[in-house]
C-alpha cells in the first residue's frame, strides 16, 4: 500500500509538472498574438480562476481524502462535504457575479466585468471536481486525478490559443478575447469533469438528501481545521500576491507623469505581467523537487539537507541565468526590450519563494501551522501597504520590488522562527560556480550577435546549455545527482 501511495504521488507530481509547464509556455504565444494590452486583460482576471482551480485540484480533494480516511461514517461525511461545497460555490458565484461591475472598477477597467464573470464560472465545477478527485485519492488512485489535470490544462491551453488567433482575424477587442480565453478555461474543467464521471464508479444519486441539515455541515467546517486552512492559504499565496497587483498596479501607473491614458497604463501593466511566465518556469523545477519528495518527508518528519541544498542551489542558479539572459529573452519571446529591469527584479523572487516553500513545509511537518500562517500573513500586509506607493514612485520597478521585499520579509521571519539559516548561501564553492557560469553566458552572449529572431532563440538555447554545463562542472556535481 505504501509503495502504491508513493507511486501515485509521483504520478500526480509528474502531472503537476506537465501542467505547470503548459501553464507557463502558452503565455508566450498568447502575448505575441494579442499584444501587451491583451495580455493585461487576461492577466487581470487570471488569479481568480487560478485560485478556484487550486481549490478543486489540490486543497479540497486532499481534505476530502483525509476526511474519508479518518471518518467512521465516510459516506455520510462525503455527502455533507459535497453539499457544503456546492452551497458555498453557488453562493460565492452569485455574489461575485452581482459585484462584477464594482470589482472591475476597482481593477481600473469596467470592461473587465465580463472576463471576470467567466473567470469565476469554474466555481460551479468545484464541488463536483473536488468530490471525484478526493474520492479517487482516498483509494490511492492518483492516476485518475493526474489524467484529469492534464486533460483540463491541455484543452484549456488549446482553447486559449484559439481565442488569441481569433483576435488576429475576427475581433480587435482585447476584453472579448479575454472573455473567450476564460471560457476556454471553463470548458477545460468541464471536459475534465466528464472524464472523471465516466471513469469513476461513483454516482451522484443520493447526494442531495437532507440538503438543509445545517449541523452536519458545521461539523465538516470544524474538521477543516487550522492545518488545512494554512495549507490552502500557502497553495494560493502567490496568486493572492498577483491579485493585489491586479487591484493596485494599473491604478498606481495612472499617476506616472508619462501616462496620459488608461490604454497606456494597461499596456505598461501588460509588460509587467510578462514576468509571470518567467517566474512560473523558474519555479517549476524547484517546486517539483519538493513535491516529488513529499511522501518521504511525511514519514521522516523533516526536510533533508540534500533537498535544502538541491532546491536552494538550483533556484539561485536558474535565477542568475534568467537575469543575465532576460534582455535577450524579452526581445526574442515578446519582440520588445521594454522595462527589462522590472522583469529582472521580478524573477529574483524565484530563490526566495523556493526557500519559503522549504521553511513552510518544515514547519508544516512538525505542526507549527499557526505561526506559519502568521508569517505568510505579514508578507501580504507589507505587499498591500507598499505596492501602490512604490509603483507611483518607481513605476514597474517599484511594483516588482513590492513583491520582492514582501517575500524577503517572509523568508527572514521563517528563518528567525525556525532558527535555521540557509547555510547554502555561505558556500564559496557554489558562488564561484555561479560566477563562472555567469561569465561564460555573458561572454557567449557578447560574441554571438544575432538579429534574426528564430536564430536568436537557438542562440539562447546554446547559451543556457553552456551556462548549465559550466555550473555543474565547476560545482563538481552531475545534473542527475543534483535533481534526484
Amino acid at each position: 500500500m505504501k509503495k502504491l501511495a508513493i507511486k501515485g504521488a509521483s504520478v500526480l507530481a509528474l502531472a503537476g509538472f506537465l501542467s505547470k509547464i503548459l501553464a507557463a509556455l502558452y503565455r508566450f504565444p498568447y502575448q505575441n498574438l494579442v499584444g501587451d494590452q491583451g495580455f493585461y486583460a487576461f492577466q487581470q482576471v487570471y488569479p481568480f480562476y487560478a485560485i478556484i482551480t487550486t481549490l478543486s485540484l489540490i486543497a479540497l480533494p486532499n481534505f476530502l481524502s483525509s476526511l474519508i480516511h479518518s471518518s467512521n461514517q465516510p459516506k455520510e461525511e462525503t455527502h455533507q462535504f459535497f453539499q457544503l461545497s456546492l452551497i458555498l460555490s453557488v453562493l460565492s458565484f452569485v455574489v461575485l457575479t452581482l459585484l462584477s461591475q464594482p470589482i472591475a472598477k476597482l481593477m481600473g477597467q469596467e470592461k473587465l466585468a465580463g472576463p471576470f464573470v467567466m473567470a469565476i464560472l469554474p466555481l460551479l465545477l468545484v464541488p463536483f471536481l473536488s468530490l471525484y478527485r478526493g474520492r479517487a485519492q482516498a483509494k490511492q488512485d492518483m492516476v485518475t486525478t493526474a489524467v484529469s489535470q492534464v486533460i483540463e490544462q491541455s484543452i484549456r491551453v488549446v482553447l486559449i490559443i484559439c481565442a488569441a488567433l481569433m483576435f488576429t482575424r475576427l475581433s480587435t477587442n482585447v476584453y472579448t478575447i479575454s472573455f473567450l480565453a476564460m471560457l476556454g478555461s471553463f470548458i477545460g474543467g468541464l471536459v475534465a469533469l466528464v472524464y472523471l464521471m465516466f471513469f469513476s464508479p461513483f454516482k451522484l444519486q443520493g447526494l442531495f438528501t437532507n440538503f438543509t441539515a445545517l449541523q452536519p455541515k458545521g461539523k465538516i467546517i470544524q474538521k477543516f481545521g487550522l492545518s488545512s486552512l494554512v495549507f490552502t492559504f500557502f497553495m494560493v499565496y502567490m496568486l493572492i500576491l498577483q491579485m493585489i497587483d491586479v487591484f493596485f498596479v494599473k491604478n498606481a501607473l495612472m499617476h506616472l507623469p508619462q501616462i496620459k491614458t488608461s490604454n497606456q497604463a494597461e499596456i505598461l501593466k501588460g509588460i509587467y505581467d510578462r514576468g509571470q511566465p518567467f517566474l512560473q518556469l523558474g519555479l517549476v523545477f524547484t517546486t517539483s523537487i519538493l513535491t516529488d519528495s513529499l511522501p518521504k518527508l511525511t514519514r521522516a518528519k523533516q526536510i533533508s539537507k540534500k533537498i535544502w541544498d538541491n532546491v536552494t542551489y538550483l533556484a539561485i542558479a536558474l535565477t542568475v541565468g534568467l537575469v543575465i539572459l532576460l534582455p535577450e529573452m524579452n526581445d526574442v519571446l515578446f519582440k520588445s526590450h521594454a522595462h527589462v529591469l522590472s522583469l529582472q527584479i521580478f524573477v529574483c523572487q524565484i530563490p526566495i519563494i523556493s526557500m519559503i516553500q522549504l521553511y513552510h513545509h518544515d514547519l508544516f511537518l512538525v505542526g507549527k501551522n499557526k505561526m506559519s500562517g502568521l508569517i505568510l500573513l505579514s508578507g501580504l500586509v507589507l505587499k498591500l501597504v507598499s505596492v501602490y506607493p512604490l509603483t507611483v514612485l518607481y513605476g514597474l520597478n517599484g511594483a516588482a520590488l513590492s513583491s520582492l521585499i514582501s517575500l524577503l520579509l517572509v523568508l527572514i521571519f521563517y528563518s528567525l522562527y525556525s532558527r535555521k539559516l540557509p547555510r547554502q548561501l555561505f558556500n564559496f564553492h557554489f558562488w564561484f560556480a555561479i560566477l563562472m557560469m555567469g561569465a561564460v553566458v555573458i561572454l557567449g552572449n557578447h560574441i554571438l550577435t544575432i538579429s534574426e529572431r528564430w536564430l536568436a532563440l537557438f542562440k539562447l538555447t546554446i547559451l543556457s546549455g553552456l551556462g548549465a554545463a559550466t555550473f555543474f562542472k565547476v560545482f563538481n556535481v552531475s545534473p542527475r545527482e543534483f535533481l534526484n
